[in-house]
């Protein structure tokens, strides 16, 4: 099995995809499952699905392919997503309020448990039953409710603050959705950036080369 560092931020994502098709697959009836067959789901190739899993151990049988059940269940343990995961929602605008209605969270088994603000007409006040508390209050609220991932939303401006603000109250993963991508996490934390702009673009690069 392969070493953490080793393993490319690509082939996780590669993982994540994997694991939805496979639940697809399931909802649908399905019990078993080829390379080819996932790969043909996810627009990849069976050869690039047999090396990403190898990295975590051997699965399947030759010429009999997955059992999607097993399969889920080990992606799942790799993922992290095998339990639950309490998230915290950093600025709740427009972004963030349509994120908190995000259904795929909770079926993950992410659950947004407080949403931070700046705001003082917002503090105080529930969406979707999830107290909104002041950015102030983050470290201990994060203590409390054991919060160890954060999605922020902030306006660029505010996003530097945001994020050492976050990692001060102990969040070790964030979901970047503020645009600001020049921010390096310590060691142990890790940022994810969202950045929509970036993948319309790359969406443009494939309209004009095709």
């Amino acid at each position: 099995m392969a070493k953490q560092k080793d393993i490319s931020p690509l082939t996780i994502q590669r993982l994540s995809l994997y694991l939805r098709a496979l639940r697809e697959m399931r909802d649908f009836g399905e019990v078993s499952a080829s390379s080819k067959d996932i790969a043909e789901r996810v627009g990849s190739t069976a050869p690039q699905i047999r090396k990403d899993l190898s990295y975590f151990g051997s699965f399947g049988q030759k010429g009999r392919g997955y059992k999607i059940d097993e399969l889920i269940t080990t992606l799942e343990k790799i993922l992290g997503v095998d339990k639950k995961w309490k998230v915290a929602l950093v600025g709740v605008g427009k972004l963030g309020q349509s994120l908190l209605q995000y259904k795929g969270f909770w079926k993950s088994g992410f659950e947004i448990a407080a949403i931070f603000e700046k705001d003082p007409g917002k503090i105080g006040r529930r969406i979707l039953g999830i107290p909104i508390y002041p950015t102030e209050s983050m470290p201990k609220i994060c203590e409390q409710e054991n919060i160890l991932m954060a999605i922020i939303t902030v306006p660029f401006e505010s996003a530097e603050e945001a994020f050492q603000r976050a990692l001060d109250s102990g969040i070790r993963g964030i979901l970047n959705f503020t645009g600001y991508c020049c921010f390096k996490p310590p060691p142990h934390a890790f940022i994810k950036d969202v950045n929509m702009s970036a993948e319309i673009e790359a969406l443009s690069y494939y309209i004009s080369t095709y």
